[in-house]
This record gives C-alpha cells, sequence and structure tokens, in this order.
C-alpha cells in the first residue's frame, strides 16, 4: 500500500494541469521538485486517493497552482495517479514557459484526465497566453494533439469568446509601407 502512496505522490508531481504548449515547451519546470502546501491533507490509502484542501498552493519551477481543494485518485489497478481535480472560486494555473511566455488559465474546476492527455477547465473557464485569451462553460485541451475545444453552456446569453490583440507596429515596417 505504501508502494501505491509513493507512486500516488510520483504523478502527482508530474502534474499537468497545464494548458497551452506545455507539451512542447516549459520541460524544465517538471524536472524542478514540486512543493505542495495546504491546510489539511488527506490520504486514502487504501481508495488511492490524496485530497488536499483549504489554500492549495502547488508550486514546481515557474508552474504556480492555486486551489480550495484538490485531489489525486487512481484507479483500483493503476499504480500511480490519473486524475487530479482543482477547484476554486476560481482555480488557477500560470506557468512561464521556455520561451519567456506566460500561461494563464482560471476555471471553477480544472481536471487533468493524464491517461487520455486531456485538460478540462469547467465553470467560468479562461486560458490565456499573451494578450490573446479564450473564454467559456467548457474548454478542453488535448495536449497529444494541441488543440483546444471552448463551448459554452447552450444558453443565450452564454457564448464562448476569444480575444486577439494584435501586434504593435514597428517604426521600421511603419518606414517600409511609406517608402514602396
Amino acid at each position: 500500500m505504501l508502494k501505491r502512496f509513493s507512486s500516488l505522490l510520483s504523478s502527482f508531481a508530474l502534474i499537468a494541469l497545464v494548458p497551452c504548449a506545455v507539451m512542447a515547451q516549459g520541460k524544465s519546470d517538471f524536472s524542478q521538485p514540486m512543493e505542495v502546501e495546504s491546510s489539511q491533507e488527506e490520504l486514502d490509502i487504501k481508495n488511492n486517493r490524496l485530497v488536499l484542501t483549504d489554500n492549495v498552493i502547488i508550486r514546481q519551477g515557474s508552474l504556480l497552482i492555486r486551489a480550495d481543494r484538490l485531489e489525486a485518485s487512481a484507479s483500483e489497478n493503476a499504480e500511480q495517479a490519473d486524475t487530479f481535480v482543482a477547484e476554486g472560486t476560481p482555480a488557477t494555473y500560470s506557468q512561464t514557459l521556455d520561451d519567456g511566455n506566460k500561461i494563464n488559465a482560471e476555471a471553477n474546476k480544472i481536471t487533468y484526465f493524464q491517461s487520455e492527455q486531456r485538460l478540462e477547465l469547467s465553470g467560468k473557464a479562461r486560458i490565456s497566453q499573451g494578450s490573446s485569451s479564450s473564454s467559456g462553460d467548457l474548454i478542453t485541451y488535448d495536449l497529444d494533439k494541441q488543440t483546444i475545444t471552448a463551448t459554452s453552456s447552450g444558453e443565450e446569453d452564454s457564448r464562448v469568446i476569444t480575444i486577439f490583440t494584435p501586434k504593435a507596429k514597428t517604426d521600421s515596417n511603419e518606414n517600409n509601407n511609406e517608402n514602396p
């Protein structure tokens, strides 16, 4: 049973509650030690489940996750956790990638399905990189395929919103356009 617990914590250290491009970048964070803080921790060895509550903070390199509650669990036959659920008002995630870009995400619930390499942000979900962002009721990020899908609740006033901010023109571009 202790082996299952150590495997659960080992996979917890590989948490990939990470949107956009982390599979391509930001890998250096995952080689760093992970520090997890909370006011309370509960380990259910029999059911292979770890629950952290009250001001949960996870730090690993530049990666930072804040939540009210985090649960890591594994199916009965699994040797390591395969589902991670962070909940908050909102739960937040941020990471500085290797190229210096920062990714931020927030939602009432952030779920990572490790075996499927899929991240779900649900309930007032928002993901942003640089000055561009997407928001909706549910945002699904397929880490393997590098695709993001955002959906609304279907209610009349509920919409998916994506904001693209253009890059500012530089003086050299403006001068090139003036002199044909």
